[in-house]
């Protein structure tokens, strides 16, 4: 990750939220890309609400492994990622709050459904997840198994 980005999101973590980034929906959907980026699969799946959790959970018990090891497989399979304002905007929907939308520039709006959870949001299911991974994907692998 160059230094701007870097400052990019520092700046964004730093102003968004004075206390905790997961306060607010788009506070934690940059948690989720900040540490996506890092391949920090603790704080990855820390961004995930129950829905979401129980959903890669089911899916690592079909294949023997954790659900954590699922999310993080899906993870892998992104060899680059698109760069922030350069390539997508990430802004809050204007009719659901609990909506960000990861809108790339001259493409689609990948739209991610966060939920409030004792005053931390995190996303909210699998769909989103998936959503949120495409919003921020520039170059993925192929045929990439569990």
């Amino acid at each position: 990750m160059n230094i701007f980005k870097s400052v990019i999101i520092f700046l964004f973590l730093l102003f968004s939220s004075c206390s905790n980034i997961h306060q607010s929906p788009d506070g934690c959907v940059v948690a989720f890309i900040v540490a996506a980026e890092q391949r920090d699969m603790t704080k990855v799946w820390n961004t995930l609400g129950p829905e979401a959790q129980a959903y890669y959970n089911s899916e690592g018990e079909k294949l023997r492994k954790s659900g954590k090891g699922i999310l993080e497989s899906e993870i892998a399979t992104i060899s680059k990622f698109r760069s922030v304002k350069k390539d997508y905007l990430i802004k809050k929907d204007s009719v659901n709050p609990e909506i960000v939308n990861i809108v790339t520039i001259g493409g689609p709006v990948h739209k991610v459904l966060t939920e409030n959870y004792d005053g931390n949001y995190k996303i909210k299911d699998h769909h989103s997840v998936r959503e949120l991974l495409k919003g921020i994907s520039a170059e993925t692998i192929r045929n990439r198994s569990y």
